[in-house]
């Protein structure tokens, strides 16, 4: 079967106040830890005559278990609603005895992307690169998969990202994969558009190995679950539920 690019929906399928609740999950054989929460939230912005989104999400280990490895996450996106641009981009993690803050800002009109990196094995350092239109980054990136169409895609079509992850420039493909019905742990099937993506490889992940994404079918295109392979084990994202909260 032909590849074919996976179209875009014509409407965006988040709003204002959408916040996604997540079990982060590790798993080694038959050891399974539900080791903290993950939170992904959609806000708006106006200024100077332009709206904006803002992502951001958090990730936050449970207690219990920051005496085996902490961890204190948070990423956040602003993006031109009108094209779906990226203008600025923040990490600002902690995970054990690691820690980074890195900023990307895209500048249009001078035509680069210009970054302040710095984390706690390499220091600080600035990057540029030349400013590319459709370039993402990994915070907007969640977000505009949720844009894509799936509705009349076969298994092996496809969409291509172009994004900066720490400094460095990837191109990374989403394959569709089918539609699968699966069940979290309320037992309650859920229908799902199934997508795989390759991992980047670092410090816990291995080359080659694929991350595996279910989003549901029904307009909204949540993801429902993540799931990845590491070093040791694997680790999983699940839904715990979606709110509306516009205070």
């Amino acid at each position: 079967m032909a590849y074919s690019q996976i179209g875009l929906l014509k409407d965006f399928p988040f709003q204002y106040g959408e916040e996604g609740e997540y079990d982060a999950i590790y798993q080694w054989g038959f050891i399974k830890i539900r080791a903290g929460t993950v939170i992904f939230r959609v806000d708006s912005t106006y200024e100077d005559g332009i709206s904006y989104y803002q992502f951001s999400s958090t990730g936050i280990s449970k207690n219990k278990y920051d005496w085996i490895y902490s961890i204190r996450d948070t990423f956040m996106s602003k993006v031109r609603i009108y094209d779906f641009q990226p203008i600025y981009y923040q990490r600002h993690t902690n995970e054990g005895d690691y820690s980074v803050y890195n900023e990307t800002f895209f500048n249009e009109e001078q035509e680069m992307i210009s970054m302040r990196l710095d984390n706690s094995k390499e220091g600080f350092r600035q990057k540029t690169l030349p400013y590319q239109k459709g370039m993402l980054d990994l915070q907007t990136a969640v977000y505009f998969a949720r844009l894509l169409n799936f509705e009349n895609a076969r298994i092996g079509d496809g969409f291509q990202f172009n994004i900066i992850i720490d400094g460095e420039a990837f191109s990374i493909p989403i394959t569709y994969e089918g539609k699968e019905t699966i069940e979290l742990q309320k037992n309650q099937p859920i229908s799902c558009y199934k997508i795989s993506t390759h991992v980047i490889e670092g410090t816990i992940f291995k080359s080659g190995q694929s991350i595996d994404i279910w989003v549901k079918d029904d307009g909204s295109q949540v993801p429902v679950k993540v799931e990845a392979p590491i070093i040791i084990g694997n680790i999983k994202a699940e839904l715990i539920e979606v709110r509306i909260n516009k205070s």
